[in-house]
């Protein structure tokens, strides 16, 4: 049961960098009235450091959620550090970042699952919670949660 939910969010991560890569004309790299690349998101959201915050920061409140939290039960304090370490990388990633990756599509993760919208909307929200927390600018924040929003197709199942 814990790899439900940790196959949620390690989905809907994918599901973040695939979308980012189709989200702006030129590949992500939009460029603005001065000509110059705009910095990747990855750099927007504060590099590495910014991104492991927010992993951080989430992961502990998907494992301390009373719905959430039950599906990392299992999991000993070194596996929840791997689970934070695979995320931060895969963030990292599709932000633009230099970290390197390797994730099956959210359709086949989460096949059978029967992840529920209710389950989807905890994990979501937990995610707006902590950008919020960061600080995150508004554009960046919408932006990502435009791009969560359309892996509901993928994941939810009942």
């Amino acid at each position: 049961m814990s790899m439900n939910i940790v196959s949620l969010v390690r989905a809907l991560l994918l599901g973040l960098a695939l979308m980012l890569a189709n989200t702006s004309p030129g590949g992500g790299q939009a460029q603005p009235a001065g000509g110059q690349a705009q910095r990747t998101l990855y750099e927007r959201l504060g590099g590495y450091n910014g991104i492991s915050a927010v992993v951080d920061d989430f992961a502990d409140r998907l494992f301390a959620d009373p719905k959430i939290g039950k599906y990392f039960v299992g999991m000993g304090t070194d596996t929840r550090e791997m689970f934070k370490q695979k995320n931060k990388n895969l963030v990292c990633n599709v932000t633009g970042g230099p970290c390197k990756v390797i994730s099956r599509p959210a359709k086949t993760v989460h096949a059978g699952l029967g992840i529920t919208d209710a389950e989807f909307d905890i994990v979501v929200g937990h995610l707006s919670e902590v950008l919020d927390k960061y600080k995150v600018p508004a554009a960046e924040h919408k932006e990502l949660m435009a791009i969560i929003a359309t892996l509901r197709k993928d994941i939810v199942e009942r």
